[in-house]
């Protein structure tokens, strides 16, 4: 009787099964840490401290810089958005809050505490006149098509109109007895102004700067409970407005009918600006501390940043979204770039929380294995898998 030594011939056999199960183990470690060191992402790059209580943010095309409201100091940081640091302060009479750059005069436009509109010059970096308006201005927004600047005044319930060849007040629109006009937006594609109010069902004011009349009024669905809409940005490419609701709804309207066509959850938006690089819209979320990434009606990513967010701006030149962030007297800088790397960046200033707590996103903590690793196990695998074919 032939005694077969099946433990010897079942053991090589296992070794070679052992080699190639290590190989295919191996292989796929690698071209995970790859794919996982170009993930596409849209991350925190920088973290700037400026003065306290920073609330509007506008981008100066002309100068590549960006002009921040420092609410809380009465003054107005000047960005160079090249380097991220802080090249000018500007000294103001009273607490800033919105503000706009207006290109046609080179001028930047700053609504202020004490129902004024102080101007900039954007050479001197020095306020060189200012136009009284209504009471509490809240937001400004600056008209390209017809060289003006739409002031909303909370207080008053109206909206003043302000010419940028001499900075008088032209018109004065008013919206209501009781009604608190908000955070406005110009639409260019229309020549119209989007005002979102509060009091009276919560309506989204439309005037045209043809006549400086209000030519339409949008309500927000009855079935909302808390109808108290607080900001508003304008997406050209699909000629859609977007207004954010106190009841945490964003909610779309298009510039067509004045009809709502979509709305989405996203928590306290307070400010937008439309990436015309990558067709992306960015809403900074105060009581959440993060920006929301929408694209087509959906949040496609969120970015954990400073405390209480409260306005946003974007430079199309160096792909680049400035983020104010009023608790803690900084901005952050997010790049629009579709392929940061997933590691932790450096700051240029003080952190004070504008990258704490991101969750893996690719401004976050964590950092993925670097080339030489990668090279490593590649060679590995690459031995082990000759060795099995002898």
């Amino acid at each position: 009787m032939r005694i077969i030594r099946s433990r010897e011939k079942s053991g090589g056999e296992f070794m070679k099964y052992t080699k190639g199960k290590l190989v295919a183990v191996l292989f796929v470690v690698f071209f995970s840490l790859c794919a996982a060191n170009s993930v596409s992402a849209i991350g925190v790059t920088s973290t700037i401290t400026v003065r306290q209580s920073p609330e509007g943010i506008t981008y100066d095309a002309a100068k590549g810089e960006m002009f921040v409201a420092n609410y809380g100091n009465n003054t107005v940081s000047v960005i160079a958005t090249n380097n991220n640091t802080v090249v000018a302060t500007i000294p103001l009479r009273a607490s800033p809050f919105g503000i706009v750059y207006d290109p046609g005069v080179g001028k930047i436009y700053v609504s202020c505490s004490d129902g004024k509109v102080y101007v900039i010059d954007d050479d001197l970096n020095q306020v060189i006149a200012n136009v009284t308006v209504g009471s509490y201005p809240f937001w400004v927004a600056y008209d390209s098509g017809k060289d003006e600047i739409f002031v909303s005044n909370t207080g008053s319930g109206t909206v003043s109109v302000i010419a940028d060849n001499n900075n008088t007040v032209v018109a004065t629109v008013v919206l209501g007895i009781g009604v608190q006009p908000k955070a406005l937006c110009y639409d260019s594609g229309k020549g119209e102004i989007f005002v979102p109010c509060w009091e009276g069902g919560g309506p989204i004011k439309v005037i045209s700067d043809n006549n400086n009349t209000v030519v339409a009024t949008i309500l927000l669905p009855e079935t909302v409970s808390i109808r108290e809409p607080w900001a508003a940005g304008y997406d050209p490419d699909k000629n859609e407005i977007f207004v954010s609701n106190a009841d945490n709804t964003l909610y779309f309207i298009s510039d067509t009918n004045n009809t709502i066509v979509a709305s989405l959850q996203t928590p306290s938006a307070t400010g937008f600006v439309y990436d015309s690089g990558k067709d992306l819209m960015f809403s900074a979320n105060q009581y959440n501390n993060s920006v929301s990434v929408i694209s087509d009606h959906t949040v496609i990513e969120t970015i954990m940043v400073g405390l209480q967010p409260r306005a946003v701006a974007y430079d199309p030149v160096m792909g680049k979204i400035f983020v104010t962030n009023s608790y803690v007297n900084t901005v952050s800088v997010i790049s629009d770039s579709a392929s940061v790397p997933n590691t932790t960046p450096g700051n240029n200033n003080n952190n004070n929380g504008g990258q704490q707590n991101n969750n893996g996103n690719a401004s976050g903590n964590k950092s993925t294995p670097g080339f030489e690793l990668l090279i490593v196990i590649g060679a590995a695998a690459i031995v082990l898998f000759m060795k099995r074919k002898r």
